[in-house]
């Protein structure tokens, strides 16, 4: 033990007494401190934070290889110190105390980077056992990264004796970090090989976003830390081994017996990760094989045979290991299914069936992949009431996402992710949960299972239970109390479900909240703010504005939400850079509802849209000023757009033709008359929707109704 003490002390005064090596982590502490300088001022402190961490600490990894390379070459593999073999300090020691002093080095980093992070997550105000959760994230990552990469350095440093080492060292770093980041995870789609990544803070994953983030994957980082561990002592041993074969040595049996040990123990360790890839995979690639999801190409030619769901009771329980157990009650009108022998529904298959029932009658049933078809008795009465239950846990992985994986439903310790389109509940009809690409050879989820939630609305009622925190929904709450909330929603047919660590803001002045994660409180919160404001002034002159969003969720997840309306909630997963720009975006949802009028041919058939945009004309005239001028850049909003659409979209140019009007009335000191004509349109109807059965419902207005409305109001005056 005393020759290992010295040997340890010996190692820690080359290091520590070097002014080079010290002042590396003063510059990287500055570097930090520099960029995390007042967090509470930051858009996304999370984002900034993780992609600075993430970065520099890949660069520092070079300097690990750097370090690990010369403690070896320093003494044990240069040529004027081969002396140094014939004293009797065995290998063992001598490698270890090094690789013990390097870590010691490199801990000073982790130190800096988990301090620095805390104060200034603390700063933002989040809770403090979250900042405790990501520090340890990163701590540990930290620390796992320049164990193996320090080993890895070493070993190399020990098989090559020459000077080529060092480039040989640089390019085994640059191949483990920015190579296999970006080819041969990003590119070939290989993510069960990036255990072997010498960063475990990968650049193009999507960990920067802080929704769910690495929780999703607690169980996978646990079993890559304890492989990688597993496989530096592998590293240490292989290095030990080829010293001891190159001098006389009594502990040789023991060397090999080491190295073996260690050898089995990698081995042991990647197994239990290596199970956690195969299940992902098996499951994806039996959906590959699945005849019964089709190409992109041939979608055209599978006709959907939909019906009637009036009504849907379904009651959802969570227990401890994540399985789901679902009931679900469906009102079914006969009329809608007459001269049928069979019910086909779509549900999941990652769900299996417990029972069928109609009207309380065991019914038989047949599945192939997410197609469930229920055999119908003889129909005597008005309505059926089917009842299916089922269970399963849902990890819905896409190994091709976005070019970083991506986990499309899941539910997860307190993480849930389970949207519409996922069909976690029984849909009318075979639909597509999934459709593969033209080749075949990978597919995604098919969102366009949504005009079926217009074409055959239900009342819902959902209880949900067993969560351990609480789930937010696109539909209304009407209870939570001990674990347990209900949900309610009249003409709705979509049914998405979200948790996870997030939190509830509110503003007085403005009727609609909004849910988001902790370190986006304060974009939330700014987002608030410019809505209270703009509501305020559309409120005040607008006479029946309703909001047609009730709910906004704000959950940074690239590989999830995008932007869109599901019933009165607006969801997205990011904030654009202009933020008044977004908060036009939800407050023309708010106002409008949907946004798409593609059913909408030209403007002799209806100028709802113009109206829309003349709306938002007198907003930008009014409160930012824009001038006859300049009028056009407004379209960069997209709010202004369809006053300037084209000749062929615009035949007779009535946008332009409404705007001068509009515009002439303001020069003229018009305003009220001019909010007068825009809201008495606004309280007749300006809904637009992109599916056709309910865009045929909506009454069009005519530009003749216009010009009739428009005189009637400046007569009177």
């Amino acid at each position: 033990m005393s020759k290992w003490l010295r040997q340890f002390s010996f190692e820690l005064r080359l290091i520590f007494r070097n002014p080079w090596y010290m002042a590396l982590p003063v510059l990287y502490g500055l570097m930090y401190a520099w960029v995390s300088r007042e967090p509470e001022k930051q858009v996304d402190f999370y984002q900034n934070s993780y992609i600075f961490l993430s970065i520099v600490h890949t660069m520092t990894l070079g300097i690990v290889m750097l370090l690990g390379t010369l403690t070896i070459r320093r003494d044990i593999r240069r040529s004027s110190y081969e002396w140094n073999a014939a004293l009797p300090v065995p290998y063992t020691t001598k490698i270890s105390a090094k690789y013990i002093a390097g870590l010691l080095y490199f801990m000073m980093f982790t130190v800096l980077a988990g301090v620095i992070f805390a104060w200034s997550s603390s700063k933002t105000g989040v809770d403090a056992s979250l900042t405790w959760e990501n520090t340890r994230y990163y701590v540990i990552n930290y620390e796992v990264s320049y164990m193996v990469t320090l080993a890895l350095a070493m070993l190399l440093a020990i098989s090559i004796p020459n000077r080529i080492v060092y480039l040989i060292a640089f390019c085994a770093w640059m191949f483990g970090t920015f190579f296999m980041d970006l080819f041969i995870l990003d590119r070939f789609h290989l993510y069960f090989l990036r255990t072997f990544h010498l960063s475990q803070l990968y650049i193009t994953s999507d960990m920067d976003l802080n929704t769910w983030g690495f929780r999703l994957i607690a169980d996978e980082m646990m079993y890559s830390h304890l492989f990688v561990l597993a496989f530096a002592i592998l590293l240490l041993a292989a290095g030990v081994l080829i010293l001891n074969s190159l001098r006389p040595t009594r502990r040789k049996a023991a060397t090999w017996m080491a190295g073996g040990l260690a050898l089995l123990l990698a081995v042991g360790t990647f197994t239990p990760y290596g199970l956690i890839w195969q299940e992902r995979y098996a499951k994806y690639h039996e959906k590959l094989r699945d005849p019964s999801i089709v190409k992109l190409d041939a979608l055209e030619k599978h006709q959907i045979k939909d019906f009637k769901v009036t009504s849907y009771d379904i009651n959802l329980a969570k227990e401890s290991n994540d399985t789901l157990q679902i009931k679900v009650g469906m009102q079914v009108p006969t009329e809608s299914i007459k001269g049928e022998t069979k019910l086909p529904f779509t549900l999941n298959r990652a769900f299996r069936i417990d029972g069928i029932t109609i009207d309380g009658v065991p019914a038989k049933y047949t599945r192939q992949g997410d197609e469930l078809t229920v055999a119908l008795a003889d129909l005597t009465s008005a309505s059926l009431r089917v009842q299916i239950d089922y269970n399963g846990k849902i990890m819905d992985y896409e190994p091709t996402a976005q070019g970083q994986g991506a986990f499309r439903a899941f539910v997860k310790d307190k993480n849930v992710y389970l949207p519409s389109k996922i069909a976690w509940y029984p849909m009318p009809g075979h639909r597509f949960v999934y459709v593969k690409e033209i080749d075949g050879k990978s597919l995604y989820p098919y969102s366009a299972n949504q005009e079926w939630f217009f074409r055959y609305p239900s009342d819902i009622h959902l209880a949900v239970s067993g969560f351990d925190t609480p789930l937010y929904t696109s539909l209304n709450e009407t209870g939570h109390a001990a674990g347990k909330q209900t949900f309610e929603s009249k003409s709705s047919g979509a049914i998405s479900l979200y948790a996870g660590t997030f939190t509830q803001l509110e503003h007085t002045g403005f009727p609609v909240g909004l849910v988001t994660t902790p370190y986006n409180a304060r974009s939330g919160n700014e987002l608030l703010t410019g809505l209270t404001e703009m509501y305020a002034y559309f409120d005040s002159w607008i006479e029946d504005f309703q909001p047609k969003v009730d709910q906004v969720l704000l959950l940074p997840m690239t590989n999830y939400l995008g932007t869109n309306m599901e019933n009165q909630t607006y969801m997205m997963s990011w904030i654009e850079m202009n933020m008044d720009y977004t908060v036009q975006m939800i407050m023309h949802s708010a106002l409008f509802g949907s946004d798409r009028n593609i059913w909408i041919k030209s403007t002799k058939e209806d100028v709802k849209p113009q109206i829309r945009s003349l709306i938002w004309y007198v907003y930008y005239r009014e409160k930012k000023g824009l001038t006859d001028e300049n009028w056009v850049e407004g379209a960069s909003s997209n709010m202004l757009y369809d006053l300037s659409k084209t000749a062929e979209d615009d035949p007779g140019r009535l946008g332009p033709r409404m705007v001068k009007q509009v515009e002439k009335a303001l020069d003229d000191g018009k305003i009220q008359q001019v909010k007068r004509v825009l809201s008495y349109f606004y309280s007749q109807g300006l809904d637009i929707s992109e599916f056709p059965i309910v865009a045929d419902s909506l009454k069009p207005i005519t530009y003749e109704q216009w010009e009739q409305q428009w005189k009637k109001v400046m007569a009177d005056e």
